[in-house]
């Protein structure tokens, strides 16, 4: 730290430097356009655009949809949802999932694969909401492999992927996304420009699934950690249920399964033990690793389901390779995966007898169809989802895993036409509420249309805090339900007609809370026994972050407060487990500003350490509702990038529009 010692002139100085933030945005649009490539920048000409992502955050799965025939984020930093479940907790379970296509050309096997960059985009990632999408939010977009100019050594087999994805927030489908893929035979290109000019048949073609799913990873793990990936396990249905008997954790229970449902189309991902690791709790069994809490903090299963193919193909062979040893070429995929066309068994570990804990990826083949033609498509619809019983996990995570495949097949039969349907999520605001210029609560406000809902029962009110492994703890705050002699029914109507509202006054300045509104209805029955439905706690619609604080000051500097003073380390409302995600850790508060504010603040002996300014958060993760005009917040790092030391510390407050104030804070360690 550079000193600034001019006795105590320092106090004197404007605040006269601005505070530049650059953003980066995930998941921008980018150009849809089919731009060409100069030859001048050393690659070919074509329709190839850059990569692209949107995001289905609506259900209780959340996950990054990509133009390049992988799916989910398989970032070892700054990961955005890969099939993470429940939404919004950042719990992720999908490493990657890919599509590798392949066919014989001329008597030789040839197989494109998205981990060798062999697929290139030629379309964004569009959403579709409204009269127009087939569910709550549709995504489509396009990708091929005429030509790849990112791979070494690329055989095109001229296809180009239409790819589909339906999300729904109802709660009978909240936990799958369903997939669909239109492979068409597109040609190849032969004369350099990137475009398919001449048609060419393929013989023998298959579809494969290749799902690595790292079950799961919370925040605050490592990409390559052992609860992350070292001990799943990958199976698919075409074997009898037996396979379970080698789990002592799934072993001895009366299932019900039968041998119809091991129907070959679906392969699982699960968490089992590694028994070189106790769990968080320090139980020597990490079987859905207990925390620290007791609770399961990877209860879920993860499947992945071919619910349908046109023309059909038959489920051909399902094969596990792990980090050591994934296919390298293309020959090695036909000889070891794809042209082995059996269900492989578990792979015991020969001196324990038991599942060895491996970092595996499932690959799930169907096919061959004899001939593809040019100018014919195959279309492939499947369901990505997590079972998940958070209570007891295991085998009753896997009983809900084949129970929401249920429903996917279901709709999947029958064109998504489901006559059953949620009722309208609730409009959730949420503002400080303010008694005597004093923030003394927080509002929250929501609309009735649940209630138009032929079966609609009842309101619920959440209220949630992150807790330290970057789940959020939610508690019900309220029930309102709408039954013949109920004492809760209705709610405290809002200031607006058709609206609700709650106080709630059990809060603190500074800590961000979470607030949710779900509206759920009487048991369904027909046209197929859903039960009760539900809308998501995490639906964009219902649900919402705020930090409350005081309004912004208009008159005075008199009541500005640093808060915490002294501020102490291990303070309930830092981050008590930053990750990629949260990267913000510590935080102090000036409270009571007007929003022109600006803060300088120094070392008692005069060392200028940052300037910070009114209505800027260090809160990174949180999708924060309502802004702060009156907090100004400061992370305790320095300009030069050093976290800020243990001592006594003066600040001073400059205001255009009502003067200046200096005082002093500590920081404790």
């Amino acid at each position: 730290m550079s000193s600034l010692k001019n006795n105590m002139q320092f106090l004197m100085i404007a605040a006269t430097i601005g505070l530049s933030v650059a953003a980066t945005v995930l998941g921008a649009d980018l150009s849809s356009s089919r731009t060409k490539l100069s030859k001048d920048s050393g690659m070919a000409t074509g329709p190839i655009v850059p990569n692209n992502w949107k995001f289905h955050k609506i259900g209780a799965l959340w996950q990054r949809v990509l133009n390049t025939g992988k799916m989910g984020d398989d970032a070892y930093q700054d990961r955005t949802p890969s099939c993470d479940y429940p939404g919004g907790s950042g719990n992720s379970y999908l490493y990657r999932g890919s599509v590798w296509l392949s066919a014989f050309v001329d008597g030789v096997y040839h197989c494109t694969k998205p981990e060798d960059d062999e697929y290139s985009p030629i379309d964004s990632v569009h959403i579709i909401t409204g009269d127009k999408a087939i569910s709550d939010e549709d995504t489509w977009t396009k990708y091929y492999d005429v030509m790849a100019p990112q791979a070494s050594g690329h055989f095109p087999l001229g296809l180009e992927i239409t790819e589909k994805t339906y999300a729904w927030s109802a709660s009978y489908a909240g936990d799958f996304i369903i997939y669909e893929f239109s492979i068409k035979n597109v040609g190849i290109d032969t004369n350099g420009d990137g475009y398919p000019d001449t048609p060419r048949d393929l013989d023998d073609f298959y579809f494969t699934l290749r799902l690595d799913g790292d079950v799961s990873k919370l925040p605050t793990w490592a990409a390559e950690y052992r609860f992350s990936n070292q001990d799943d396990h990958a199976m698919a249905n075409g074997r009898p249920w037996d396979w379970l008997e080698y789990f002592p954790q799934l072993a001895g229970y009366d299932h019900g399964l039968t041998l119809d449902q091991a129907d070959s189309t679906m392969v699982m991902m699960f968490d089992g033990d590694n028994p070189n690791y106790p769990a968080d709790s320090g139980e020597e069994d990490d079987f859905g690793n207990p925390g620290v809490d007791g609770k399961l903090q990877t209860p879920g299963w993860l499947g992945f389901k071919i619910l349908k193919t046109k023309p059909y193909l038959k489920p051909s062979s399902f094969h596990v390779c792990h980090i050591y040893n994934d296919p390298a070429n293309d020959q090695e995929t036909w000889d070891r995966m794809v042209g082995v066309p059996e269900f492989e068994d578990m792979l015991l570990n020969p001196s324990t007898g038991l599942p060895h804990p491996l970092d595996y990826r499932g690959i799930l083949t169907f096919g061959p169809l004899e001939k593809l033609a040019a100018g014919d498509s195959v279309i492939v619809t499947a369901a990505l989802g997590v079972g998940s019983d958070p209570d007891s996990g295991g085998i009753y995570s896997l009983l809900k895993l084949m129970q929401i495949m249920e429903v996917a097949q279901f709709m999947a039969d029958n064109d998504f036409a489901l006559e059953a349907e949620p009722p309208p999520a609730p409009v959730v605001e949420v503002a400080e509420y303010i008694e005597n210029n004093v923030t003394t609560g927080v509002k929250i406000t929501w609309d009735n249309l649940a209630e138009t809902h032929a079966y609609f029962q009842f309101y619920k009110l959440s209220k949630g805090i992150k807790k330290a492994d970057g789940s959020i703890g939610w508690q019900t705050l309220a029930m309102y339900i709408d039954t013949a002699g109920s004492v809760s029914w209705p709610p405290p109507s809002g200031s607006t007609s058709g609206t609700y509202e709650y106080i709630d006054r059990d809060i603190l300045s500074g800590f961000v809370y979470h607030y949710s509104v779900q509206a759920y209805t009487e048991d369904i029955s027909d046209p197929i026994p859903l039960g009760q439905t539900w809308t998501q706690i995490g639906d964009p619609k219902s649900y919402r972050v705020i930090s409350p604080a005081n309004p912004e000051a208009t008159a005075t500097l008199d009541r500005v407060k640093v808060v915490p003073n002294p501020y102490i380390g291990s303070a309930a409302w830092n981050n008590p487990a930053p990750s990629d995600n949260f990267a913000w850790e510590h935080r102090i508060q000036f409270t009571n500003l007007p929003s022109d504010a600006k803060i300088k603040i120094f070392t008692l002996d005069g060392d200028y350490v940052t300037e910070i300014q009114a209505n800027k958060s260090v809160v990174v993760g949180e999708p924060i509702d309502v802004s702060c005009p009156s907090v100004a917040e400061w992370d305790l790092m320095t300009r030069n990038n050093q976290e800020a030391a243990p001592g006594i510390y003066m600040y001073v407050v400059n205001s255009p529009s009502l003067g200046e104030k200096v005082g002093k804070f500590v920081i404790v360690r």
